[in-house]
């Protein structure tokens, strides 16, 4: 099989496209995509989370947590305080900035994936949402009539 057809290679060519159309969105408001993830995490999140939680629940290296959470201190987009439960630790939570900071960044994100999807049409899309999911260890899409049923 040629090398141009082989579903790694695909796959490695559409995750190079995906990158770049996420990265221009968020780019234009100064902002990465480890930003939306880690801010996403934490307005997600019920009860303020360690950096360790924040790293598990964003599958990001600890490192890229450290780094990003600075940043988003520094903007004013989080803040860091002593946990209650264990003082050799820090939680980390999100400021109402950070809180319209994850809106913005989510509504470019969704902007950004019908730009990613523009060539596929509703069936294909369905489709191909579907084998991602398996082929990432999760659920096929469901319906978007079993999706209104099931809340």
């Amino acid at each position: 099989m040629f090398y141009a057809e082989l579903p790694a290679w695909m796959l490695s060519q559409a995750h190079q496209r995906a990158h770049a159309i996420l990265a221009e969105a968020f780019a234009g408001v100064g902002a990465r995509a480890y930003d939306h993830r880690v801010l996403d995490v934490l307005v997600r999140s019920a009860a303020p989370l360690s950096q360790i939680g924040i790293g598990t629940l964003s599958r990001l290296d600890r490192r890229d947590v450290s780094v990003t959470l600075a940043e988003l201190e520094k903007a004013g987009f989080i803040e860091r305080t002593p946990d209650p439960d264990d003082a050799r630790r820090n939680v980390v939570v999100l400021t109402p900035d950070g809180r319209e900071r994850q809106r913005l960044l989510s509504a470019l994100a969704a902007d950004a994936q019908e730009r990613i999807l523009d060539p596929l049409d509703a069936e294909a899309r369905a489709a191909f949402l579907g084998a991602l999911r398996l082929l990432t260890g999760g659920r096929p899409v469901v319906g978007e009539d079993e999706r209104e049923r099931t809340g």
